[in-house]
Parts: C-alpha cells; structure tokens; sequence
C-alpha cells in the first residue's frame, strides 16, 4: 500500500487589500503563462535521475536566477552567496518546501502542456463555456470549422457561433440546468445547425459534458462537421427508396404493359375503321394519345430506376449535337426558333455513350422548345473548360424561378401538367455515369441554361458526383 504524502500547509499574511491569486480560465492552452525552467547545481555531478544534468555548485552565479533554493546550506561557503547581500535565496525549511512546490507546479505544467497540446491538435472542434455563457476554451479544429481565430473566440458569448434558432434558446437551457442539475443533452450526442464566420451552415454532430471545478461549472462541446456523411447517408437513403421505386415499377410494368399494348393497338385499328364519325374518331385518337403518354411514362420510370449500362466510346460530342438538332428542325421553324452556335474553343475528342448524350440533348432540346411558346433563340455553345469538355444550351424563355431551380433535378418534380418529373433526373444521372455533371443556370426572367460537362479523360461516376456538388455551391 502506498502512503500518500504529508501535505505542504502555508499560511500566507497579507498586509492589506492585495490579491494573491486570480481566477484562472484555461483557453485550452498555456499560452501568455511564464515558462519554468529549473537549473540544478550541486557538489558531485551525478544525475539523480536519467535525463537530468547537474552543474558543478561553483558554477552557479546568483545574478542569472529570479529564485534560488538551497534547502541544505550548501551556498554558505561561497563568496558571493553572502545572505545579506541577495534577496533572492532562500535556504533550510523554507527552501526545502520551495522546492516540493516548484518541482509540482514544473510536473503539472508539463501535464497541462501535454492535455493542451492533444485538445489544441484535435480534429474536430472543442469549446468550453462557463456558467456565464461565455467562451473560455477554443480550440484549433473549433478555427477551422466556425473561421472565427482563438483570439476573436474566447471571451464572447457563444451566441457568435450559434444560428438563430438555436442562439435565442441556448441561453434559457443552460439556465434552466443551473437551476435544476437535470441533464437534458448532457452525455448525449446529437445532430444540430451551425453556422460559420461567412454565413454558411452545416450540419454537425455534438456531445456536451459539464465538469465542476471548485464550485464552478464548465461546459464543454465536441463537434465535428458531418457534410460529407450526410451527403453520403442521403445517398444511401436515396439507393434505398430508388432500389424499392424500382421493384414497383418492374411489377407496374410487367402488369399494364400488355393491357397498354392491346389498348392501343385496337385504338389505332379502330379509328382507321369505316362506320365512326369525327367526334368517335377523334375519342379513339385521344385514347391512343393517352396510352402512348402511360408507355412513355412506365418507360422513364423504368430508365431512372434501372438505367441501361453506358457504353462509352471516343468520339467527337458536336457530331451527336448536330443529330438532335436534326430531330427538331421542322419543329423549330414551326414555332419562330432562332438556332444560334457559339464555338468558344473546339472540342477534342471524348468518352460518351452516343445513344445516352443524344438522349440528353433531346430532354434539353425540348425543354428550351416548351419555353419559349411564343418562338425566340436557342444557343448552343461549346467549349473546354479546365479538363472538361461542355456544352451549353440556352433558351430565352422566362426562366426559372428560385423554388424551381432548387428541385429541378429532384426526381418526381414537374411543373408540367402530364410531366412525370423524371427527365432531368435521368439526363443528371446519365451524365453522372459518365464522370461528368449536368447543372443549370436560370436567372429569373433572363431564360435557362443547362450545361453538360464530361471529362476529357476518363473518370469515375464518383467524380462527377463530386464536380456536381461544387458546381451546385
């Protein structure tokens, strides 16, 4: 069993009002704290233990020290250690305390310098706050993650970094905790809102603890910034409600696809039938119009749930842009369509499945067509951007406004009336598959623009993935 030590007692008299000590608040670190360094001298060399070094006595100089203790008396006999002549050596018991003290305050120093040197490193972001609500401990993942330097950081109320619904109840939990000790979120972890220096939020992940430290309360916060998880958890949830869309759709498919087959083909056979007048006729002709509307449907459900594998093949991308512009040219001269190309820089050759990106022009093609009712300009525009070959296509309809823009590629979002709201999300998602992206442009009131980017080089799907994410910020 080990005896503790006897503890030191020192009585200190104060003559007055003068403060010995002040409360102390740790900003996670030792910095604006004096180093200690301790200098050992003695009459035989030898170390007390490896590591140290001990300076021959004579050595010593008086004048080159704030403090000298000399707990044995060892001094006496030097000439220039003349008690009366230095204010700064203390010598027997007093000196022999000294020493414990100075030796404790040196261990706990080098504890502290270790504690703050792992929290100070952290990656992900601590804060601590006091019973006042005021931060007293930042760290540097805390910089990283809200842009706010330590020295902007400590000493202001946590409200800096709080968003604004958070920021007006914050304040009344930790209340509330002073008053009653019962833990709410203490010892929890939880998904909260952040908010950084330029405005920006984010998701974040956090767990609170509460230390009491001679009578005082500290709160601490661990939080890590979980955008890119998030990310990838939304694309898992969307795998799995895409992965049941699709087992839907295949029986859907599997069931009405003949009914559909048979309904139109009598529908079409009828109305080239003798013995119908024109208001029959033209009942049969809305018959099939509607059945050739459900196929296309089934049919876009099934490209978006199962898309067909790409086949990519070099080629140059302008030769598949010319072919869609072939399907619409009759149609575009009947609405008052002006086709405009912009070659800012030529294209090389790239890696695209021919069949796919015509699939997309067409999607887009006609989109711009359906905006501009009333006939106007569609400009086509090539060019190499970074390692990315793209190509744009403009319309000078009205544009989309901002509630639009935000889900136009979110699958089942239309503002057509027979629209099934999948067509630019099987365009997005066939671009994707190529490594590249596909994002729109869309002032309000100043028409659209949808761009295709593919990579010059070959690329992964998860690259385009990524491309898009920074294109959309």
């Amino acid at each position: 069993m080990t005896i503790p030590p006897k503890p030191i007692r020192i009585a200190i008299v104060l003559n007055g009002q003068e403060f010995i000590c002040q409360p102390v608040m740790l900003p996670f670190s030792l910095e604006g704290y004096p180093s200690v360094d301790l200098v050992l001298y003695g009459r035989q060399p030898e170390a007390p233990a490896p590591g140290l070094t001990v300076n021959p006595l004579p050595d010593l100089s008086p004048e080159g020290f704030d403090l000298i203790l000399d707990g044995q008396f060892l001094t006496a006999g030097l000439a220039d250690f003349s008690p009366d002549r230095l204010d700064n050596l203390v010598t027997g018991p007093a000196a022999r305390c000294l020493k414990t003290l100075v030796c404790q305050l040196q261990e706990l120093r080098q504890k502290q310098e270790i504690n703050s040197g792992i929290i100070m490193n952290a990656a992900d972001a601590l804060i601590t706050i006091n019973s006042g609500h005021v931060i007293i401990g930042y760290n540097q993942g805390a910089e990283q993650m809200f842009g706010y330097t330590r020295t902007e950081a400590l000493g202001q109320d946590l409200k800096l970094i709080l968003p604004p619904p958070v920021k007006a109840v914050h304040g009344d939990y930790l209340k509330r905790y002073l008053a009653t000790r019962e833990p709410h979120v203490l010892g929890r972890q939880r998904r909260l809102t952040a908010r950084r220096r330029d405005g920006q939020e984010f998701p974040l992940s956090i767990s609170f603890s509460v230390a009491e430290i001679q009578g005082n309360l500290y709160f601490t916060a661990i939080m890590r910034d979980i955008t890119e998880y998030k990310a990838m958890e939304d694309r898992v949830l969307q795998s799995e409600r895409l992965a049941a869309v699709g087992n839907t759709v295949d029986h859907i498919a599997h069931e009405i696809k003949n009914p559909l087959l048979i309904i139109g083909g009598f529908a079409q056979q009828l109305i080239k039938a003798p013995g119908f007048d024109d208001p029959a006729r033209r009942k049969l002709s809305i018959i099939a119009e509607e059945v050739s509307h459900l196929e296309e449907m089934v049919a876009e459900m099934r490209d978006f749930v199962r898309p067909p594998p790409t086949q990519k093949r070099q080629g140059q991308i302008m030769a598949v842009v010319e072919e869609a512009l072939e399907l619409f040219q009759d149609t575009f001269r009947e609405h008052h369509i002006q086709v405009r190309r912009v070659e800012e820089t030529p294209l090389p050759p790239v890696a695209f499945d021919p069949k796919q990106v015509r699939q997309v022009l067409i999607n887009l093609l006609k989109n711009a067509l359906e905006a501009m009712p009333q006939g106007g300009e569609i400009t086509i525009t090539s060019r190499v951007k970074g390692a990315n070959a793209e190509i744009s296509v403009s319309d000078t309809g009205a544009g989309l406004v901002p509630e639009v823009a935000d889900n136009i590629f979110q699958p089942y979002f239309t503002t057509k009336e027979k629209g099934t709201g999948l067509g630019l999300a099987i365009c997005q998602n066939i671009i994707a598959e190529h490594g590249g992206c596909l994002f729109a442009d869309s002032p309000p009131g100043r028409g659209a623009t949808f761009t295709i980017q593919l990579p010059i080089e070959e690329t992964s799907p998860a690259a385009g993935a990524s491309s898009l994410e920074e294109n959309r910020r």
